[in-house]
Parts: structure tokens; C-alpha cells; sequence
């Protein structure tokens, strides 16, 4: 017989892991893979510059007020067609061992700025240094990130996305870069640069820094989730090896024990079963897929007595060009975002599947095919409404279609059509396939 001491410890290994999955998500949530980088006034070398060596007149000065906080103090003057001024921070010692920003996602200064005209700007460059186009005797070949914001008169947080920084178009033009360099680098930035806007109003500027930091995750949720779905896999694995070494050698020692081996087969299939559950839920969104839904829909569908439906099959727009340009993990966060904003708009009679990659399919049994495009407009408009995580608008196109052959399968082909012609009818909008609309006695 299989030893209680076995079936013990593997109860323990799972409640073990089942635990540190829970631990691990709460804590992850809780803000246990925030990752910040603060830079204390104190602590840094400031620089002051100016349009004088350009031949303008403007002068000021970097201090400390006695709060410890840096203030750039100047006074801009005409003399240069572009008078600027600006404070250097260097957050290294040696230009060449900058700090690599790539782990976090924001810039947060906390800052003051008072200037003559309201609404004035404030520029931030964050330095890259490359040996591929930077050297050290040309402060000017390390890059220009850059961002221009609308800072407050008073001390308050102002967060910078760190993918809103672009390279400036003069410095790319005068480095005259290969294409590969011409994009944002933070990988190693030594020095930040905060200055007056591209045209900034002649007079008195006062900026006032309390703080700078850099806000990151240096684990992401969709590692964490990969992460602890791998370690479960892996335990199930080890624990069905054993499972199984330990069965066939009760088996050679004892022909008697067969009822045992049986009961551990019925547990095995048990599982087997689970995991067919769960091959049938799509592990990022949560919704269905495309396993066995012909079957579950075909079983809705055949408990009415008219064997109605409409389906609408759901297109993000462009979304390859959000995966080039934000990575996976970002496009992994807009398909839960999505599959989120489906579940809330449709009802409980709906079936959401997530049909592959950025295309979604809802099946409607209770819904005509009115009602059916009015869900297909809701899911729109909340797409269009929704506050997405890259920063950027992200849109969605539909094909609805109803039920017109008995068959789900060509009811489907009707509301890809229909999709198709909204994508080449501009993307952003809901097509109706074109015979459903016909009635059926017609």
C-alpha cells in the first residue's frame, strides 16, 4: 500500500505551494515589486548653464535654500534668439558609468517652477551615454531624451513617462546617427538636465527641486503569474512521477494490491479531467477558447425552442503595432484589459471566447440581431473610452452576424465578413453582416 507518510507530504507540498502562490500575488499587489530610485538634492552634483556661451545675456546661479531643496535662479535676456537656462544633475561621478533606467517606468519630480508668463514650460533631458556615438570630451554626443511638462508654481509631484521620452530630431541630424541609434536609450544615464522651454518668456525663472525618482516593477505581473504557473506545473509533474514509480512497484511486490493501483488511476484521471478544464480556459484572459466551444454553444443553443443566436467577432486595431512598439508584456496587459471590458458590457447569457492573438469572438443565444449590435456598439465605445496602460488610444472593429443556415460554423463566416469589410472600411466601427439583416421569409 501506498504509505500515509507519502500522501502527507504531498498534501503538505501542495497547501506549501498553494500558500506561497497566495503570499506571492498579495504581496506582488501590495507593492512588493516596486522598484524606486530616489535622488536626494543633497546628495548631487549641480552644474549651471546658460546661453552666454552662445553670446546671450542671460545670468543665474544654482543654490541650496535652506530646506535643502536646489533652486535654479534666472533671468533670461534677448540677446540670443533662443535664451535658455538650465541646472546639469549628475547622478555619476564618471559619464561613462551612467545608471540603466530601463527597469522603471516613470520620472517623478517633485518641483516648483514660478516664471514671468503663466502655463510655462519645462524641459527634462535624460543623458545617455554610448560609446558607439558618445565620447567624453563632447558633452554633446551623449543623447538627448527628452520631455517638456507643465510644472506647478508650487512643490507638487509631477510623474514623466519614461516611454514618453523622445530624441530630439537637431541632435540626430547633427550626430548624423545609424537608424539603430535614432531611437530613446536609457541604459546608461549619467546626468539629467532640466531647463527653460524651447521658448520661454524673457525675465525671472525660478525652479525649485525638492526631489527626483525613478518608479519601476523589477518583476512584472505577467513573469510573476509565469512564474508561479511553471512552479505548479512543475510540482504536478514531480508529484505524478512519484506518483506513478511509487504505484509500480507496489504492483511488482504485491499483485494484491490492484484495487489500490485502480483508486490511484481514478485520481489520475480525475486530474486528467481538470486539466481538460483547463485547456479549455484561455490562461491570460480568463476567458473561454477555442476548445470544445461548438459543443457547449450547440448544447445553449438546442435548449431553446426557436435555436436563435447572433455572434459578433471583435478585432483590436493594430495591434501588432502595439506589441513592436511596447513589447508582449504590454500587449499581454491590453488583451486582460479587453477581455475585461467584454465581460462587463456583455450579460450573463453571453459567451466570451478568446478566438487567438487580438481576435475575440461573443456568442448571443438570448439576442437578436438588434440587440446584439447594440452590444457590439457598447464594446466599441468602451474601448474608445477606456484609460489604456501605454498611453495611447486603442480601438476595436466588429462583424455581428446572426444565425441564418442553422449552422454556427457559417454563422461565424457571416460575422467575419462583416468584420473584415469593418477593418477595410476604416477600423473603429461595427459591420453588420449584409443577409442577416433580411428576414427570413423575406
Amino acid at each position: 500500500m501506498i504509505s500515509s507518510a507519502s500522501t502527507s507530504r504531498t498534501l503538505i507540498v501542495l497547501f506549501t505551494l498553494v500558500f506561497f502562490s497566495i503570499a506571492s500575488i498579495l504581496w506582488f499587489y501590495a507593492g512588493g515589486a516596486k522598484s524606486t530610485f530616489t535622488l536626494s538634492p543633497t546628495e548631487l552634483t549641480y552644474r549651471y548653464i546658460d546661453d552666454t556661451p552662445m553670446g546671450g545675456d542671460t545670468r543665474g546661479i544654482v543654490t541650496t535654500d535652506e530646506s535643502g531643496n536646489a533652486v535654479l535662479s534666472c533671468t533670461l535676456g534677448e540677446a540670443y534668439k533662443w535664451p535658455f537656462c538650465e541646472v546639469a544633475i549628475s547622478i555619476s561621478d564618471d559619464v561613462t558609468q551612467g545608471v540603466d533606467l530601463t527597469h522603471y517606468h516613470s520620472l517623478v519630480i517633485e518641483a516648483a517652477y514660478k516664471a514671468p508668463m503663466p502655463n510655462e514650460r519645462l524641459r527634462v533631458y535624460l543623458r545617455n551615454y554610448n560609446p558607439q556615438y558618445s565620447s567624453v570630451e563632447d558633452p554633446v554626443s551623449m543623447k538627448f531624451n527628452g520631455l517638456e511638462y507643465n510644472p506647478s508654481d508650487v512643490l507638487s509631484e509631477y510623474t514623466l513617462p519614461l516611454n514618453a521620452f523622445q530624441v530630439l530630431s537637431w541632435w540626430i541630424a547633427d550626430r548624423n546617427l545609424a537608424l539603430e541609434h535614432a531611437g530613446p536609450e536609457l541604459t546608461n544615464v549619467p546626468l539629467i538636465e532640466i531647463a527653460t522651454s524651447s521658448t520661454p518668456a524673457i525675465g525671472d525663472h525660478v525652479l525649485v527641486i525638492k526631489s527626483i525618482r525613478f518608479e519601476g516593477l523589477w518583476l512584472s505581473e505577467s513573469q510573476l503569474f509565469r512564474g508561479i504557473t511553471s512552479l505548479w506545473l512543475l510540482v504536478v509533474v514531480v508529484i505524478l512521477a512519484l506518483k506513478y514509480r511509487q504505484s509500480r512497484l507496489t504492483y511488482k511486490q504485491e499483485r494484491s494490491r490492484a484495487e489500490r493501483l485502480k483508486s490511484i488511476n481514478m485520481a489520475l484521471k480525475q486530474k486528467s479531467e481538470t486539466l481538460s478544464v483547463l485547456a479549455t480556459t484561455d490562461a491570460l484572459t480568463g476567458l473561454r477558447n477555442r476548445l470544445d466551444i461548438y459543443e457547449a454553444l450547440e448544447e445553449r443553443i438546442t435548449s431553446r425552442a426557436d435555436r436563435s443566436c447572433t455572434v459578433l467577432c471583435i478585432d483590436i486595431d493594430h495591434f501588432k503595432r502595439v506589441n513592436d512598439t511596447y513589447g508582449h508584456d504590454m500587449g499581454d496587459r491590453l488583451l486582460v484589459l479587453a477581455a475585461d471590458i467584454m465581460r462587463e458590457s456583455a450579460s450573463g447569457g453571453d459567451v466570451i471566447v478568446r478566438w487567438g492573438g487580438e481576435e475575440f469572438v461573443i456568442f448571443c443565444p438570448k439576442r437578436n440581431l438588434a440587440q446584439a449590435s447594440f452590444l457590439a456598439e457598447k464594446i466599441r465605445w468602451a474601448f474608445e473610452a477606456a484609460t489604456w496602460p501605454h498611453g495611447e488610444l486603442l480601438s476595436c472593429s466588429i462583424g455581428v452576424s446572426s444565425m441564418r443556415q442553422a449552422s454556427i460554423a457559417a454563422m461565424i463566416a457571416d460575422a467575419d465578413d462583416a468584420l473584415y469589410r469593418a477593418k477595410n472600411g476604416g477600423r473603429n466601427r461595427v459591420e453588420v453582416f449584409a443577409e442577416s439583416l433580411i428576414p427570413a421569409d423575406a
